[in-house]
């Protein structure tokens, strides 16, 4: 057998979906979010300092935890993600995702002929007990590719992306798009508010999921006001948890 993606279904489904992004290499702390309520957990390769070896031991206790593990790459070389795959990676993202060749690359990278051109082996087959055949159809319809779309290139190039089949979810890199824009950091500024509406409104008319990164802690309501436009998938940060718990339960403490 190989584990279902109950991230992947749920987006099927219609549903939204809530994870949490880790930066660093810590088992426990995805052992200590068993039954709070997220659908997954992403582990950030490209702005943190976790390896590929350390990922092995988070994507097991993803697994016992009932978390998707998705892990976000430094870079889009494929043999890369594959390796990432056959550790138990249920789903790749893809960072500054700029063209349609980007995006197919994203998609052969993931998945296996004919869908793709990933090559067979790794821990997630050698423990299906499943004949090839049978686990290449499974994996290909479990695994998900995710790109992101965070420069201003992504923009102009977004009607050709949104033609590419596998795509599983555009996610929109706010801080990222406002860099590109000339406004780094300024995510209430009508410019990215506007290229987020875009992305939502053209990817939904696609049939394409789209999300939104970069959701702090400490505005919570922003994931609503996001779904209500049409986005499905959205990560809160660790350490943007963290602080914000810490801030709020001291001062509760303080002013008693």
């Amino acid at each position: 057998m190989i584990m279902k993606n109950t991230t992947k279904a749920k987006l099927k489904a219609g549903k939204a979906v809530i994870g949490i992004r880790l930066g660093f290499t810590s088992p426990t702390i995805v052992e200590n979010l068993t039954g709070l309520g997220f659908d997954f957990v992403y582990f950030d390769l490209e702005h943190g300092p976790s390896s590929e070896e350390s990922c092995q031991e988070m994507f097991r206790a993803a697994e016992l935890a009932d978390l998707t593990p998705i892990v976000r790459v430094p870079t889009s070389e494929p043999g890369f993600a594959a390796r990432l795959l056959d550790s138990g990676a249920m789903g790749i993202i893809f960072p500054h995702c700029n063209t349609k060749q980007d995006a197919e690359a994203a998609v052969k990278a993931v998945k296996y002929p004919p869908d793709g051109e990933r090559g067979a082996g790794g821990r997630p087959l050698s423990l299906s007990g499943m004949p090839i055949a049978d686990y290449i159809r499974e994996a290909n319809r479990e695994t998900m590719v995710i790109t992101m779309i965070e420069e201003m290139e992504a923009l102009k190039n977004l009607p050709e992306i949104l033609t590419v089949d596998g795509l599983d979810v555009l996610w929109i890199g706010r801080v990222d798009l406002s860099v590109s824009s000339g406004i780094p950091g300024k995510l209430d500024d009508p410019k990215i508010q506007d290229a987020v509406k875009r992305v939502i409104a053209e990817g939904n008319a696609a049939g394409k999921v789209v999300g939104v990164g970069a959701v702090n802690a400490d505005r919570p309501e922003q994931i609503r006001e996001f779904i209500n436009q049409g986005a499905r998938f959205f990560s809160l940060d660790t350490t943007s948890l963290l602080r914000s718990a810490s801030r709020n339960i001291l001062k509760s403490i303080r002013s008693e």
